[in-house]
């Protein structure tokens, strides 16, 4: 993993970082509200001067190809010479196909569509995570929004990986308890999935299992005080792990099916993939004889059964659903979501042959 990774009471290194990479123009890429209203873009802003600074602060939540498109036009029009990814998983996507593609007269589109016609990466990136779930600065993907067709694309490409992840968990103290428990599911889904995944290794088994140690026994904490620092450093921790783990093992069925989830009903993407969770457990346990032992020993649990048992109440305890009708979400529109749920990539990624009649079964499952 090509990504020097900084963790800890590290944001006041930032300027360092960037006078080290030899920026002397940096757009920052960040999302509507959140960094603003708390002050931390600010914060940036100050940590870089005296480093001339651009901001692009038009990402939206699962943000569509327009979005990608505007922040690496703005990129070329201010010639800035690095990017800052700040926030969540979304801007720090965007940042990442922003940097990637540099000055290059290249479309975003590119990347998704053909990323074999990108020559050599443009511009370096400093990842400054503000949640703690998505891991997505230290991997490979980036994740477009198509709302037309209700589903996402993913880019995946080495230039993707930022050059240096700033984790700092005092960051994380901001986000509502939603967010938490959003991108805190979104870690543990990481984590499981990139433990059974076709693709997996010994050495992502270890940063998977590593990862739920430190998530699970927090994610309640981080919740109920958002002011706990011992449990936002263990979640930040965990989540990275997780991200690690995520960038060389890839996600399964579980993220495929929460595409449609997201785009097309507006379900929050950790949420979305830890809906199917507890069901993949029992449906891939019969694939991965091998490595069912080791899941339940981390999880503190002794059969499947109570794994699964145990995700599902973890999601109730933080105030999640459970449940597609809490979302809004009927039986009638089980066919558009199998329909729209198999991205390639990550139903062929899962332990055991996902089919239509499966899918269909385990979102009847969850009604």
């Amino acid at each position: 993993m090509p990504v020097r990774v900084v963790f800890g009471d590290c944001l006041s290194q930032i300027g360092a970082f960037a006078a080290e990479l030899g920026a002397s123009r940096v757009l920052i890429v960040t999302g509507k509200r959140a960094t603003k209203e708390h002050g931390v873009l600010d914060r940036v802003i100050g940590l870089l001067k005296p480093i001339d600074v651009e901001v692009f602060d038009m990402v939206e939540p699962n943000p569509a190809m327009k979005t990608f498109e505007e922040a690496h036009r703005t990129l070329r029009d201010r010639r800035c010479e690095l990017v800052v990814g700040l926030g969540g998983g979304s801007p720090i996507d965007v940042a990442k196909v922003a940097a990637a593609l540099g000055n290059k007269d290249k479309s975003p589109a590119e990347l998704f569509i053909t990323p074999t016609r990108i020559d050599g990466k443009g511009l370096p990136m400093i990842a400054v995570p503000t949640t703690s779930g998505t891991g997505s600065e230290v991997t490979p993907y980036s994740i477009v929004s198509d709302p037309e067709n209700g589903t996402k694309k993913a880019a995946n490409h080495p230039y993707l990986y930022p050059d240096i992840a700033l984790v700092d968990p005092s960051l994380s103290r901001t986000m509502p308890r939603k967010v938490t428990a959003d991108t805190g599911l979104d870690a543990i889904s990481h984590a499981i999935e990139s433990y059974w995944a076709k693709r997996s290794q010994p050495i992502t088994d270890s940063l998977a299992l590593e990862a739920l140690r430190h998530i699970l026994p927090n994610l309640r904490r981080a919740c109920e005080d958002p002011m706990d620092m011992e449990a936002r450093s263990e979640m930040a921790l965990g989540a990275l792990l997780a991200g690690m783990a995520l960038s060389n093992a890839m996600a399964t069925a579980a993220h495929s099916i929460s595409y449609p989830l997201t785009v097309r009903f507006g379900v929050p993407h950790g949420l979305a993939c830890a809906l199917t969770l507890p069901s993949f457990i029992r449906f891939n346990a019969p694939s991965i004889p091998g490595k069912v032992p080791r899941l339940l020993q981390t999880m503190g649990v002794g059969s499947i059964d109570e794994a699964a048992e145990t995700l599902r109440r973890l999601m109730v305890d933080i105030g999640e659903p459970v449940r597609l009708s809490e979302l809004g979400i009927g039986e009638d529109e089980i066919p558009w979501i199998v329909e729209h749920g198999f991205s390639a990539a990550r139903v062929a990624n899962n332990p055991r042959e996902v089919t239509g009649e499966v899918v269909d079964e385990i979102l009847r499952e969850i009604l």
